[in-house]
């Protein structure tokens, strides 16, 4: 899907491609691709005369592939998250920064650019030149990934809640809550760190800029804040997680202690059934009158002691 934006009077607005691709090259300020099709990638490729990245391209991880300047303009690759079948997954982003213009092409449609399309629709996005808009679209990307640790930190409470108050709670249940979480804050921290990485890379090319590196300079502040809140979550999680472990543990070591003092409760007596289960030639009790009643007496006497015993030492 092509999407087109063009600054007017210092306002975002969005353009039909319709009516602006005949002077795309003169009059787009912002050309955003999202999973586009074969023909919307060709036409963009006609007019900017401009190599578009490949996937391959763009998930590279090293500084150099993903931030980096040359002849057609400022190039950074940013991490974007999303959700996707309820679990969290991340994708890059690759913009390009010229002149008058602001080229972004992405494989997956992320939740970032909708809600800034909201915004632009109602004329709260204000930008002077393209890098503003790139500005722009990580300032959106940070309140995002604010909100979906407030999410986590929401779902981590309620896990919290049911592994350390509820008693018949599903442990296993909960670990695997846990786990999504753990996933889910891995992933926002590492959009936050690329973030920071992207900044930093921007910060180099406006030291002239009073307003950009300003601007800058708070997104920044707010990256660093995040990245604390997310090494907390972190901690919390663990906690968690060890907790719930620790009373499986527990659990199974009190399944494991009642067979255990059963095995010991029913040793006697089975040990007298087998003595008088025998058949010798001479045995003293074989013929006595209350032979069997006091069999079956001494076995439930040598039950009932060392369950008494337990119980008196406190190990029931």
């Amino acid at each position: 899907m092509l999407h087109i934006f063009q600054i007017q009077n210092g306002i975002l607005r969005e353009k039909e491609p319709e009516d602006i691709l005949p002077m795309l090259a003169e009059k787009a300020s912002w050309i955003d691709l999202a999973d586009a099709e074969d023909d919307e990638r060709a036409t963009v490729q006609q007019f900017l005369q401009e190599e578009l990245p490949d996937s391959d391209d763009m998930e590279e991880i090293e500084a150099s592939a993903r931030f980096f300047s040359d002849a057609q303009g400022l190039h950074v690759h940013s991490l974007f998250v999303y959700q996707s079948e309820g679990r969290s997954r991340t994708t890059t982003v690759a913009f390009v920064v010229q002149d008058s213009r602001l080229i972004s092409f992405r494989e997956s449609r992320i939740p970032d650019f909708r809600l800034l399309r909201m915004r632009i629709r109602r004329g709260w996005v204000r930008v002077q030149q393209p890098l503003d808009i790139l500005l722009s679209i990580l300032e959106q990307k940070v309140e995002n990934l604010a909100d979906a640790l407030e999410d986590v930190h929401r779902d981590l409470e309620q896990v919290g809640f049911s592994v350390l108050e509820v008693e018949d709670s599903d442990l296993e249940d909960d670990i695997e809550r846990l786990a999504r979480l753990e996933d889910s804050n891995g992933k926002i921290r590492l959009c936050l760190m690329d973030t920071q990485r992207s900044i930093s890379f921007i910060q180099r090319y406006v030291r002239s800029d009073k307003e950009r590196r300003r601007t800058c300079a708070e997104i920044q502040h707010d990256l660093d804040t995040l990245m604390s809140h997310t090494t907390f979550l972190f901690d919390k999680i663990n906690f968690l997680m060890d907790a719930a472990q620790g009373f499986i543990n527990i659990q199974q070591n009190q399944i494991i202690k009642i067979f255990s003092i059963a095995a010991v409760v029913f040793l006697p007596p089975t040990m007298i059934a087998s003595i008088y289960g025998m058949n010798f030639q001479v045995m003293p009790e074989l013929h006595l009158y209350f032979g069997y009643p006091m069999a079956l007496g001494l076995m439930i006497l040598s039950g009932i002691a060392p369950y008494w015993y337990f119980k008196r030492k406190g190990w029931l």
